[in-house]
């Protein structure tokens, strides 16, 4: 009988990853770890279920975020108990921790937080955020000052004193706070000790009566609160200034000299490419008060008319109802801006008569720049 050969079968390709592999496993650290860094501090914790292999993944991460999302799965949990779930999670940390946040809308301001802080200090913070939304004013610990490493500082509602001999953030790229207790002086002295900052936020109920802003590489600043003078020096880098000082005194500046100084803002920010002011800090620019607005020609005033915003591309004009002083000012801006693209004004007006009587007088105003656009708005639009 005949044999018939038989063809051999070839052998079958493994998988590199079966059924059973874990796939996520085989990513590389370095994005495994931004994949982690993107979940709620709960799911990361969750991992260390997943196997061996994944129970002390979380403990190295860099960075632990305490927020709404945070608190979303634990609500109903008493204030206690809430700082002992925080107080675990750091003690089971381990390796550097660049960034912290802790923003719970239930926290309260309390000696305990002391510790927490005292920990984050003690490993080579950079990104740091507290924020209060309850209870008493956090006096900070000093602590905080020893975080040499801090390139980015958040806080809300705490009191800041620094210690003597404190000699600043020197790598502090920002600065936000949101009605923090701070002296006029001491805050002042702060920005100018941190020589690399480049965006500063001030958010504020108090009244500061003055403020100087010293800061050879800023490039933003957005100032919302009641501010009676801002005096830029140095600033030769910044382009984006936010002035919104709502609720400001009634006892606006008197003398042409200060009215001078404070449209020098223009001068003293040489590259300045957008700004925004609402109706108050215009009442401080011109020297107008609302029950006497003065009609001021800023062309007869000591140095204005040399004023020349070369970078300008954006203006925002909050609170704008049409007083002389306003239109002013409005009309110094068109002339002195050659690369203005666009001008938004939010119009805060009685009546469609007086919206439409200021809409008339703008629109004639002449223009340095071609191409610069004027939009308006009423203040209820979003």
């Amino acid at each position: 009988m005949k044999k018939t050969s038989s063809s051999r079968m070839a052998p079958k390709k493994r998988n590199t990853c079966d059924s059973n592999s874990d796939i996520i496993s085989h990513v590389p650290g370095n994005i495994l770890e931004k994949i982690l860094m993107c979940l709620p501090i709960q799911d990361l914790v969750r991992t260390s279920l997943l196997s061996r292999k994944w129970r002390y993944v979380w403990m190295k991460l860099p960075q632990l975020v305490f927020d709404t999302t945070f608190y979303g799965v634990l609500d109903g949990r008493t204030h206690a108990e809430l700082l002992m779930i925080i107080y675990q999670v750091l003690l089971l940390h381990h390796g550097p921790l660049t960034k912290f946040r802790l923003s719970l809308s239930e926290l309260e301001s309390c000696p305990q937080i002391d510790q927490l802080i005292l920990f984050v200090s003690n490993n080579d913070i950079q990104d740091f955020t507290l924020c209060f939304w309850k209870g008493e004013l956090y006096k900070l610990p000093s602590s905080l000052y020893l975080c040499s490493q801090l390139k980015h500082l958040n806080l809300r509602s705490c009191m800041l004193k620094p210690p003597s001999g404190f000699e600043g953030f020197t790598r502090l790229l920002s600065l936000v706070l949101k009605e923090v207790v701070i002296a006029e002086d001491v805050l002042s002295s702060l920005i100018s000790s941190c020589p690399l900052l480049e965006e500063l936020a001030l958010y504020s109920s108090t009244s500061l009566d003055s403020l100087e802003v010293n800061g050879p590489n800023l490039k933003k600043v957005r100032c919302d609160g009641h501010f009676r003078s801002i005096c830029f020096t140095n600033t030769s880098r910044l382009a984006n200034v936010e002035i919104y000082s709502k609720g400001v005194r009634e006892d606006p500046f008197r003398s042409e000299e200060e009215i001078s100084s404070s449209v020098m803002l223009l001068e003293s920010v040489p590259v300045i490419e957008s700004l925004g002011l609402d109706f108050c800090y215009v009442k401080a620019f011109t020297g107008a008060t609302s029950a006497s607005p003065t009609v001021l020609d800023f062309s007869e005033v000591h140095g204005c008319s040399d004023v020349s915003v070369n970078q300008l591309r954006r203006v925002d004009m909050k609170n704008i109802s049409g007083t002389k002083p306003e239109l002013e000012f409005i009309k110094l801006l068109l002339a002195k801006s050659p690369m203005l693209d666009t001008m938004l004004i939010e119009l805060n007006s009685e009546s469609v008569a007086d919206e439409l009587r200021i809409v008339k007088e703008l629109t004639r105003l002449r223009r340095a720049s071609p191409q610069a656009e004027m939009n308006f708005v009423h203040q209820d639009e979003d």
